[in-house]
């Protein structure tokens, strides 16, 4: 009896530009085409120079932290831009970009125990930044060494909101710390005499603390708070009730919303209305995602996560993270980048160049970045390889008689029979082809090859007798 077996979901295309990493950029549309991929994060040596290089250390560390800071100097009326990276030896490093060199360099003897979170805020007029972590806090103000600020709370996240800086803390996570006094000085003094504001309600504690629109938003472990500041008179209302836990470090504002993941999902919140997304990931979710972290650049949210897979591994099953979803707000299409255990994300974003930087454990002494194939002509070239299980799950022998794509031109097709028979077949139009063939074996599986930086492929059957 002739029988026909479709592949109804593709779920390994891989990059071999990259050793461990999966694509799985077909979602939702079961679809190869031009993606994101990972590469080393590369600067230019000068403004308009073509030489680019990756950042290096004077001595060896992994890298642990990253964050940027920009600062506006009056006296050469240039914006510098500065990179610093948190090292496993607990130093602070840093690179001033575009001035001629790539080496990172200590950072006047500063020191973190744990990876610090960052806040760039205007002082007087001058850009400054704040580091905090578990153990002490650092202001740098342009035109002024860093100095370091002893005896603070553990500060979970930071938001600047006209003029005043919000703080999430670690114990008691029921209080919103807050500062009016911004003067580079007085912002460390954040202790059990600073203002606070107590929520009361059921919503859990406050995880994440960010300015939007030009209020300021508190997430719960199950719901959202604003709180609205006005002359010294603080209150606060309750904006959203969730019956899933958010994911504090998912949260992030993307274009005119802001984007967070829950235990069952991925939802968007626009200051009034909270909505979930149609992106069908929550069945797969592993666990409670406590690793997830996001950003966003552009209109993409960028999401690093752990889910699960039919085909996950051992070393996978390790990972803290071991995706990353990327979504295109603009239409909510989104792609997934398998294998990656990410850290950290960070938006980069200067005068002469954006990225989305990235660390993670599979490698963890370089800077990488996320960069859109679509828009890298170097990757151009990207070669895409697909390879499926086996198609037919029965052991018995068969007669495969017909191989039927609907795709692009210059896509290739490898038909591996029984592990060691091979059958190679190209396209040459686009649209819908078919190769007609006798082969018999028992088990069989296809692999796609293409370096069509269009290759799209919406459809694959095999015709099979099965005896």
């Amino acid at each position: 009896m002739k029988k026909t077996v479709e592949l109804k979901k593709f779920n390994n295309f891989t990059d071999s530009g990259i050793k461990v990493d999966k694509f799985y950029n077909f979602y939702p549309k079961q679809q190869l085409k031009s993606c994101f991929k990972i590469i080393p994060a590369k600067f230019p040596k000068k403004p308009n120079s073509d030489i680019y290089d990756e950042l290096t250390g004077l001595e060896p560390f992994n890298f642990c932290g990253v964050c940027a800071t920009k600062q506006y100097y009056y006296n050469i009326k240039e914006n510098v831009y500065t990179i610093l990276i948190y090292g496993d030896n607990n130093k602070i490093y840093l690179n001033q970009l575009f001035n001629g060199i790539f080496a990172l360099t200590w950072l006047y003897e500063m020191t973190f125990e744990t990876p610090p979170i960052s806040l760039s805020y205007k002082n007087d007029e001058n850009d400054a930044i704040i580091l905090a972590s578990e153990n002490k806090m650092m202001i740098w103000k342009t035109n002024h060494s860093p100095y370091q600020v002893e005896d603070v709370p553990i500060i979970t996240s930071m938001c600047m909101n006209e003029g005043v800086l919000f703080c999430t803390i670690r114990q008691p996570a029921f209080k919103i710390w807050y500062a009016t006094d911004l003067d580079a000085e007085n912002v460390g003094n954040i202790s059990a005499f600073s203002d606070y504001i107590t929520l009361a309600d059921d919503l859990g504690d406050a995880r994440k603390v960010i300015t939007f629109d030009g209020e300021v938003y508190v997430f719960r472990d199950y719901g959202i708070s604003k709180i609205s500041y006005l002359q010294k008179n603080v209150t606060v209302s309750q904006i959203y009730s969730s019956n899933s836990k958010i994911i504090a470090n998912s949260v992030s504002v993307c274009g005119n919303s802001i984007m967070f993941l829950t235990f069952d999902g991925i939802y968007t919140f626009n200051g009034v209305k909270v909505k979930k997304t149609d992106i069908d990931i929550h069945t797969q979710l592993d666990g409670n995602n406590a690793n997830a972290v996001a950003s966003s650049l552009g209109n993409y949210y960028y999401l690093a996560l752990k889910l699960k897979y039919d085909d996950t591994d051992e070393q996978e099953t390790n990972f803290g993270n071991n995706s990353i979803l990327i979504v295109d707000i603009t239409d909510f299409s989104y792609q997934l980048i398998r294998g990656v255990d990410s850290v950290c994300l960070y938006p980069l974003k200067t005068d002469l160049l954006e990225k989305m930087l990235l660390l993670t454990n599979n490698d963890k002494t370089r800077l990488f970045e996320i960069a859109n194939v679509n828009e890298t002509e170097t990757f151009e070239d990207l070669v895409k390889f697909y390879e499926t299980s086996d198609l037919i799950e029965n052991e018995n022998v068969k007669l495969i008689s017909a191989l039927k794509v609907d795709c692009a031109k210059d896509v290739g097709f490898n038909l591996i029979c029984d592990g060691n028979k091979k059958l190679t077949f190209t396209t040459k139009n686009d649209g819908v082809s078919a190769f007609n063939f006798r082969l018999n074996c028992r088990k069989v599986k296809v692999q796609i090859v293409s370096k069509n930086p269009n290759a799209h492929v919406n459809r694959l059957a095999l015709d099979y007798y099965d005896y």
